[in-house]
């Protein structure tokens, strides 16, 4: 008679959702561990060599947006698209729905704009490293010649839609109205107060 090894049985769908909660939580230790490891420093992952380049050449004006996306295993932060954007529309066309990742645009030419996108189907450990980097990212961006006048948190690419983006755009950099001091009715030093005939 053939003998069968054993074999454990399948994991019920509730049962992975448990091995997958208790993968991510001890991953987010580990990001904790780093980060206060590096509190005294930017805790922030290295940039890939072709990072640099493409965020200099977002810098100088030679391309209009640029997508980066951590990669995990090898602890890089890496360029995925570098290139000129037509229409404000086509930035959300270019980012990825089920990853996260950081965006760079250039806003109108004239307003830079920093994007954390973490999709809701993203792991709880990507959103970790994902929202606890990107504070030392944009001081390494900052380094590199880039001041972002707004920065974004989003976990839906439709809240990256040109009308969004101009929505965002206008209440943050709308200048506050200063309202008009109301200066009463100059009178002339040689008016001569009418007067009422008894």
């Amino acid at each position: 008679h053939c003998v069968h090894a054993e074999s454990s049985a399948p994991l019920t769908e509730q049962e992975q959702e448990l091995e997958w909660i208790r993968n991510d939580e001890s991953k987010v230790a580990e990001v904790l561990t780093m980060v206060l490891q590096c509190s005294h420093a930017r805790a922030i992952y290295p940039l890939h060599e072709d990072a640099k380049r493409a965020i200099w050449e977002f810098a100088s004006g030679c391309v209009n947006f640029v997508l980066l996306t951590i990669d995990l295993q090898k602890e890089t932060v890496n360029v995925e698209y570098e290139g000129s954007v037509q229409l404000h529309y086509e930035m959300k066309q270019r980012v990825p729905q089920n990853v996260p990742s950081y965006a760079l645009y250039w806003f109108d030419g004239s307003t830079h704009m920093f994007v954390c996108l973490c999709p809701s189907s993203s792991s709880v450990w990507e959103c970790m490293v994902y929202s606890t980097f990107q504070h030392g990212f944009t001081e390494c961006v900052h380094d590199l010649g880039i001041e972002f006048d707004i920065r974004m948190e989003v976990d839906d690419p439709e809240e990256l839609s040109a009308e969004a983006l101009e929505s965002e755009v206008s209440s943050r950099l709308v200048k506050p109205v200063v309202a008009q001091p109301k200066f009463k009715h100059l009178i002339s030093p040689n008016h001569q107060p009418r007067t009422t005939p008894s």
